[in-house]
């Protein structure tokens, strides 16, 4: 579970107890009984400051649906969120391990989701001429692929990568094991 732009300092305790909770959700339990973890889960929650990305998004640092050795990204415009909720067509690319681009495909990102100043998220119309424009650039690409192989030194193989691009930087939010459907 995720909360986004949490307001205050004062609502971080009850967000955490919320995300803490999270772990008794029936979907949560039904996992578990379908993985064989019959314990009571431990839960870890981050607490960090929220960017206000240009783009964001997911990266397989294995391709997931053929296990072949490659990367697999997935991004918007706006915070990640648009693409982990499914409320885009997100921009597609396959990339090499050498960093050549194999397939690049552009989505249909209507709407981008913004930080409010007072807390929690919006969903903002983009631009029409943005929509249908790809969101990350070859330079953006290398970048990823030089993270995707910094994580698997450090965590190994085949991860599971949340980014966003801010500023002109690159910011690593999420590294976790790639999980494998039926799992």
């Amino acid at each position: 579970m995720t909360l986004l732009n949490v307001p205050t300092t004062d609502a971080i305790n009850d967000a955490v107890r919320e995300i803490w909770w999270s772990a008794n959700s029936d979907s949560a339990i039904t996992y578990r009984q379908r993985v064989g973890l019959f314990r009571r889960p431990s839960v870890g929650v981050v607490v960090q400051s929220l960017l206000d990305p240009d783009s964001a998004g997911v990266m397989f640092t294995q391709n997931p649906i053929t296990g072949d050795d490659e990367l697999m990204i997935e991004a918007s415009w706006g915070l990640g969120e648009a693409v982990v909720s499914g409320v885009v067509i997100p921009d597609h690319f396959r990339v090499a391990r050498s960093g050549e681009v194999l397939e690049r495909t552009a989505g249909l990102k209507r709407i981008r989701i913004r930080a409010l100043g007072g807390g929690g998220t919006c969903e903002e119309e983009v631009p029409a001429e943005l929509a249908e424009q790809l969101c990350l650039d070859d330079a953006q690409l290398g970048e990823l692929g030089a993270l995707a192989d910094r994580c698997e030194q450090v965590y190994g193989r085949a991860r599971d990568v949340e980014f966003a691009f801010a500023g002109g930087s690159l910011y690593l939010l999420q590294c976790r094991a790639v999980t494998v459907a039926g799992a």
